[in-house]
């Protein structure tokens, strides 16, 4: 029975040993079990067929395109498991082998499944005979989802390839040995190289050897630690022209898992490189003398302290530079001319200087030189002695020939300060105690200075809780009206009784309660003082109150003191002509246009301005003109003199009529004796103020005194 079998079995697949050799028909002819275990594998589809028409599938395959074997094997053949744009190609393979042009054949298809719906498979044929006719007998295989994974691989390479090609900017990949691989267009442009001369090449070939080995050290670095890698370099095209880029890269992996390569991509930043040259040159030199600026000349000498301080053999010397009377030559000149000036003065600094030193603006017409390896004072002195001498020279401008001078303060490293801002602080005291010597000099800084500038901090530190604790008084000086003898007026004076440092003048400690950020507050405590003093003073004699004068810096004008001076008026209900506001020469020479328009505001408002310190300064005459001041006082020292210097008597006298003439009122400040009073009375001056006259007092001295005059 088993025999039996056999014969049938190698009857039905004559050409079996054509396809699995004779060691697989010897264990065929062993047992049948084999070719049952064949036939139904469940892992391929195998099929036999004949003149069209299917004479055996396997299960699997049936199941694979949703018919049974039976419906399969009863008249249906492999052309109805194909698609119609397939079945040509089918058609031709089972033919060529069915007429043993070919003994196999292997090819992949669209098969059709019964539900219509359609998928890849790949067919290896041989052909043989059955019954002594050809028939074919192969193995099929779904490869749906491998096709489509090949289709989605080349997809995905094409897409890449495509996006490689349209990035802007230049796209590199180099193999594990730095060999590059492919590049993009951008690329090839920015290399001025074409592909075929990129691709299989090293670095040393397509770059100059110094920045070779930049790039060369930079993807060795990469591949010894994969991942990304970022730095700014220097390429070179192929015409010789650099550019400043910044090279962003990081590996690839290769199926494995093992290093691939990297990928490049570079960012052309030369015109960032220009523009940062250029903001970094503006930002660290003057624009108008090409100077170093303060913030790099800070940057150099904190550099300088470090350095000097490491080396601890020689030290440094920092000079504090100011031109004398610089203001000038802007107000005569013009400012084209002042600028030419600084522009002249910055050529002969550098000039004076040794090369290692140097030489930066501080700001307005003040300069700052740095001195290195200073081993004794006496050198510092001898530089600072040769500034003051170059900068003393005659200046040409607009044909013209301007002679300055300059005053110069020196801080020594380590000896008066050992960082930037104590020798900063320490150059810029001593330049101001050279002004006060006389200018056209230079002075050192000294312990005097210090203690100076230790007794200003704390007088800024008390100034700060002097208002809080009542420490401030106001005291008044009555202005005697020179023909009558009756008080019109008085001078509001600020007074400060410190605790322990004892009286500090107003000449002190305004200038500081300006830097501390409190003569806001103090003036507003002045005004209100001023006020109360007004009323107090109408209740004494309602029919002719007396005015009430306080002294107001630029400062306070322009940060809208003026406005709030009205608006104190009008709450406290008192006439605007009580109050005058006392302001410098100075103060309408230098003043802003709102310094200018507070105090129009002022007069308009039927507020007084007087003049003080007429006559020592530049006289701002076009404001007496044009009726912004009502009143002015002339200098105490122009009045010392009057009664045994017949010239002072004429100047103060000219003084009056001019101001006469304009419509204005004068008050002679600092009458001490019977003549100086006589001698302002017989040339018509309207009021005298002074110790000879009245001292200052408190409020309520001030109100008897009023009562009594």
């Amino acid at each position: 029975m088993l025999a039996d079998r056999r014969f049938e079995a190698r009857n039905a697949f004559p050409c079996m040993n054509e396809l699995f050799d004779d060691p697989l028909a010897d264990l065929l002819r062993e047992s049948d079990s084999l070719l049952r275990g064949l036939l139904g594998n469940a892992m391929v589809g195998m099929y036999l067929g004949q003149d069209g028409r299917f004479v055996y599938v396997n299960p699997w395959l049936a199941n694979l395109f949703g018919y049974t074997q039976r419906e399969l094997c009863s008249g249906m053949g492999p052309l109805d498991l194909t698609a119609a744009d397939s079945r040509e190609r089918v058609g031709e393979e089972i033919e060529r082998r069915t007429r043993g042009e070919v003994p196999s054949s292997h090819y992949g298809f669209k098969a059709l499944h019964r539900d219509g719906g359609t998928f890849e498979v790949e067919v290896f044929g041989v052909a043989t005979r059955l019954g002594g006719r050809p028939a074919v007998i192969g193995l099929l295989h779904d490869i749906s989802a491998r096709e489509g994974a090949t289709r989605a691989l080349a997809n995905q390479l094409r897409l890449t390839e495509k996006l490689i090609e349209t990035i802007p900017g230049p796209l590199f990949y180099k193999d594990e040995r730095g060999v590059y691989l492919g590049c993009n267009r951008a690329f090839e442009a920015y290399l001025g190289r074409e592909r075929e001369h990129i691709v299989g090449k090293s670095v040393y070939e397509v770059a100059p050897r110094e920045l070779a080995d930049l790039y060369q050290a930079a993807d060795a670095a990469l591949f010894r630690s994969p991942g990304t890698q970022t730095y700014e370099a220097v390429v070179e095209n192929a015409q010789g022209e650099r550019r400043d880029v910044v090279f962003y890269k990081a590996t690839f992996d290769k199926a494995d898992g093992s290093l691939g390569g990297l990928l490049g991509v570079i960012l052309d930043i030369t015109e960032r490189k220009k523009l940062e040259r250029k903001v970094w040159e503006q930002a660290h030199h003057d624009p108008l003398t090409g100077l170093p600026n303060m913030r790099w000349l800070r940057e150099r000498l904190a550099a300088a302290v470090e350095s000097a301080g490491r080396r601890g053999d020689k030290g440094l010397a920092l000079l504090f530079i100011d031109l004398d009377r610089f203001k000038e030559v802007n107000d005569t000149l013009g400012h084209a001319a002042g600028d030419r000036l600084l522009v002249d003065a910055a050529s002969r600094l550098r000039g004076a200087l040794r090369a290692e030193d140097l030489v930066g603006r501080q700001g307005g017409d003040e300069f700052l030189v740095l001195v290195h390896d200073v081993e004794v004072p006496e050198q510092a002195e001898g530089v600072a002695a040769k500034v003051v001498e170059v900068l003393s020279q005659s200046f040409v401008l607009e044909g013209q020939e301007v002679r300055l001078s300059a005053s110069a303060g020196i801080a020594m490293y380590p000896q008066d300060g050992q960082d930037v801002e104590t020798l900063l602080r320490y150059a810029d005291m001593a330049m101001y105690a050279a002004k006060g010597a006389g200018r056209a000099g230079y002075r050192r800084f000294s312990k005097e200075m210090q203690e100076q500038v230790a007794r200003r901090h704390a007088l800024g530190e008390a100034l700060r809780r002097a208002l809080e604790h009542g420490q401030f008084a106001l005291h008044f000086q009555p202005i005697v009206d020179l023909r009558t003898g009756r008080v019109d007026k008085a001078e509001a004076l600020l007074r400060w009784a410190h605790p322990e440092l004892g009286a500090v003048g107003p000449a002190e400690f305004l200038p500081i309660a300006a830097e501390v950020g409190v003569l806001d507050a103090i003036g507003e405590w002045i005004m209100a003082e001023a006020l109360e003093a007004i009323r107090r003073c109408a209740a004494v004699r309602p029919d002719r109150p007396v005015q009430v004068a306080i002294n107001v810096a630029p400062r306070q004008i322009a940060g809208g003191a003026c406005a709030a001076y009205l608006e104190a008026l009008r709450g406290a209900g008192l006439a605007p002509e009580l109050l005058a506001v006392e302001v410098t020469e100075e103060t309408l020479q230098d003043a802003n246009a709102s310094v200018i328009e507070g105090l129009r505001a002022l007069r308009s408002a039927g507020i007084a301005i007087d003049l003080d310190d007429f006559g020592i300064g530049h006289s701002a005459f076009s404001h007496l003109r044009d009726r912004l001041v009502s009143n002015i006082k002339i200098d105490s020292s122009l009045v010392s003199g009057l009664s045994s210097d017949p010239g002072g008597q004429v100047i103060v006298d000219a003084l009056i009529a001019m101001a006469h003439t304009l419509g204005l009122k004068v008050t002679a400040e600092g009458v001490e004796t019977e003549g100086q009073r006589r001698v302002l009375a017989h040339g018509a001056c309207d009021f005298g103020q002074g110790s000879l006259l009245a001292e200052p007092m408190p409020l309520s001295d001030l109100l008897e005194f009023i009562a009594s005059h």
